[in-house]
């Protein structure tokens, strides 16, 4: 436990916890930009979003992010160590380096992960359609149940769904279309909501008028 608890350690420790840090706020803002786009069916234009796209594309895209990070973030624990410390105490550290890219790669193989989950969902409704001879029965089937679920839908069949809308070809005009419907007649209903909610608002607050 002693070696936790030198400055070496201390140094990579936080290094590695700012550097996870700064990756999951990229990620998080990425994403952010990512869903805005799709979720209006716009082409992903700015540089964050258009990376996520391609970070979310496939299992092995992720692993080589990963990769990437991980080769970054050794680089850099490295370069800061022996730019504060001895030699002979960045290389004892080295039980420390490990401990840090270990927690960084569960990381890293826990985002991968779920994205082949995203991945597969998409392969999963992209045959489910393609091979139906009613296309948009199918689509329209998907998005009502999701809608039925409420708050409990799975999110990551939503991400599917708009990820597949922006797809040129038939499966992605489907969705498009009946994802497209959906909405309007959400906006519809809600509209027809209000206008209820405030009729009903009307009459109670009306009350007997004295002359």
């Amino acid at each position: 436990m002693q070696a936790f608890f030198n400055p070496v350690s201390l140094v990579f420790i936080l290094h590695g916890l700012f550097l996870q840090s700064i990756w999951l706020y990229l990620g998080r803002i990425s994403r952010n930009g990512y869903l805005s786009d799709i979720m209006t069916f716009r082409t992903p234009s700015s540089r964050l979003s258009r990376y996520y796209r391609w970070r979310v594309t496939s299992f092995e895209n992720a692993i080589k992010e990963g990769i990437v990070f991980l080769a970054l973030l050794v680089s850099s624990l490295y370069a800061l160590g022996f730019s504060l410390f001895p030699v002979d105490q960045v290389n004892g550290a080295f039980l420390i380096v490990v401990f840090v890219v270990f927690l960084t790669f569960l990381s890293a193989l826990q985002h991968a992960w779920r994205v082949k989950e995203i991945v597969d969902g998409e392969g999963r409704i992209n045959t489910a359609i393609q091979t139906s001879t009613d296309k948009i029965g199918v689509a329209r089937m998907m998005v009502d149940d999701l809608y039925l679920q409420g708050d409990m839908g799975d999110g990551r069949t939503w991400f599917a769904l708009f990820k597949l809308a922006q797809r040129q070809d038939q499966v992605g005009w489907v969705i498009r279309d009946v994802l497209l419907e959906k909405g309007k007649e959400e906006d519809s209903r809600f509209q027809r909501q209000s206008v209820k909610s405030s009729s009903a608002d009307s009459s109670t607050d009306s009350g007997p008028e004295i002359d």
